[in-house]
């Protein structure tokens, strides 16, 4: 995998262990307990995705802009259910063709919806969030654009919330991703992960 990608991650589990032992919030023993529930995440980090055509190796990979958007209910104390609207872009991706190398002039981005499960461990207000959805993975460039076809694509995060109000939580949050989606007209899949770091505005 792309170097840079595999030092992103080094670094997001780094402030993942510290979001799991972050101390607890002092805002009482306020669980989430009812109600509608809306979470609202946007930060950075690093995406990478490679197809084999014809034995040769293909990547795109580079710096990207992130986002997470949940929308759902808390259906028992400290879990929510929610649709998730997810994805990450790269703006001049690195690319990558067998042993050449040059920048793609154009934005790749993956796009995805699903459905997703949100548990709080409290009272530290930390949660564990999973969703899974189809992805699609695009590529707008000068002389070039398409879409792939949709395919599996999933997010993991892990993060920390601190009480701002009776209803609101901001905090921070690390994520890790991947995705597998056909190309579109030949048999073969690009296949990739993101890594991230997201600060974060939830409404409960």
């Amino acid at each position: 995998m792309h170097e840079g990608l595999s030092r992103g991650m080094l670094t997001a589990a780094v402030i993942l262990l510290a979001l799991t032992t972050a101390e607890p919030s002092h805002a009482g023993d306020r669980a989430h307990m009812d109600g509608f529930f809306m979470r609202l995440s946007a930060g950075g980090g690093g995406a990478a995705t490679e197809i084999d055509l014809d034995g040769i190796d293909r990547q795109l990979s580079g710096p990207s802009g992130d986002i997470n958007f949940a929308f759902g209910a808390i259906v028992s104390p400290n879990l929510a259910v929610h649709a998730t609207l997810f994805g990450w872009s790269v703006t001049d991706p690195d690319f990558e063709y067998g042993s050449l190398y040059r920048k793609a002039d154009g934005d790749l981005s993956l796009g995805a919806i699903g459905a997703g499960i949100t548990y709080y461990i409290m009272p530290a207000n930390v949660y564990l969030s999973g969703s899974i959805g189809i992805g699609v993975l695009s590529f707008d460039g000068s002389g070039e654009k398409g879409d792939s076809d949709g395919g599996p694509a999933v997010d993991m995060t892990i993060g920390k919330e601190w009480w701002v109000g009776s209803n609101w939580g901001l905090g921070v949050a690390g994520t890790v991703g991947f995705h597998s989606v056909p190309h579109g007209d030949i048999d073969a899949n690009w296949r990739g992960a993101n890594i991230g770091v997201r600060f974060t505005a939830t409404l409960n």
